[in-house]
């Protein structure tokens, strides 16, 4: 479903004590990747804000990144899920119990309007079943409806990085040669060549346990109104701001990695302070389907 097409769908309420109980029965996984975030006082307090990021594999650090939002704001996350997570009993009921949505442009302008936390990933499948050379490169190239769903709910962007969650898995073979195969070309078929699976290596079915650390970013305000979503100039311009700012924010990650411990307390984007998962948090505490390739969309793989 493009977030462009107009809906009439109400997202379903949070349960507040059911997102909790999700996200302390899977705790285990910040134990397994030691997750630190940094520049959480750039997350606004009661004021709704569209935050974007890149798409780790599977989208398997989604609950560590919401679960670190949570301890130090004390504010949920909904996040927006592709159809296909919907479409499967197991994986809807996990995506209902963090929070999730599918990604409809009505109901996410709802959520932002009602003063809520949104996440989403631009990238949708392409970026997480992306190539190893393209890991932490955005391909947001054909995502524009998350600017526009942000100019009609008339609330800010705020970019968010995420170092170690595209090494989660090692691809050894690329989604590409997958296709080629019987079975590629069979859910190509089936469901469409963007979820054709690349075949990648764990510590057998696990995730290596690679550590995870977050950046977010400054908010991005919007200086137009809701009617600028369909001026493409306009949408074309912000979208490019968005995507720098991420893109930058992302590069000082990786960099910083390389020369120090990513749990240093150096200034991003405003922020002065990091958090531990493994310690005691400060507080209480995820797009649209994405359409063929080419289509204005936003996905969120859970």
């Amino acid at each position: 479903m493009h977030m462009t097409e107009p809906t009439r769908t109400a997202p379903e309420p949070l349960d507040r004590q059911g997102y909790e109980r999700m996200l302390e029965r899977i705790s285990f996984l910040r134990e397994w990747f030691q997750p630190t975030i940094e520049g959480l006082e750039n997350i606004p307090s009661d004021q709704g804000a569209l935050l974007v990021t890149n798409h780790g594999h599977f989208g398997l650090d989604l609950p560590i990144l919401l679960s670190l939002i949570l301890e130090g704001t004390g504010r949920p996350v909904r996040s927006l899920g592709d159809r296909i997570v919907f479409a499967m009993p197991i994986a809807r009921e996990l995506a209902r119990g963090l929070g999730a949505i599918e990604g409809e442009p009505e109901a996410t302008i709802r959520l932002l309007r009602d003063e809520q936390l949104v996440l989403v990933y631009p990238g949708g499948a392409r970026e997480a079943l992306g190539d190893p050379q393209d890991a932490y490169r955005l391909r947001w190239q054909h995502s524009r409806g998350f600017i526009r769903t942000a100019l009609r709910a008339q609330r800010p962007i705020i970019p968010v990085a995420g170092i170690g969650n595209e090494e989660l898995y090692v691809q050894v073979l690329s989604q590409k040669r997958v296709r080629q195969s019987r079975i590629g070309g069979l859910i190509a078929k089936l469901l469409g060549e963007k979820y054709v699976t690349p075949l990648y290596l764990g510590l057998g079915p696990l995730p290596f346990p690679t550590e995870l650390h977050y950046l977010v970013g400054s908010p991005i305000d919007l200086p137009h109104g809701p009617d600028d979503a369909e001026n493409e100039e306009i949408v074309a311009e912000l979208h490019r701001q968005v995507t720098e700012a991420t893109q930058a924010l992302i590069d000082r990650g990786l960099a910083r990695r390389k020369t120090q411990d990513p749990r240093a307390t150096t200034p991003v984007a405003d922020a002065d302070t990091v958090h531990h998962a493994a310690g005691d948090g400060d507080a209480d505490a995820a797009t649209a389907a994405e359409p063929p390739q080419g289509a204005d969309n936003d996905s969120a793989m859970l």
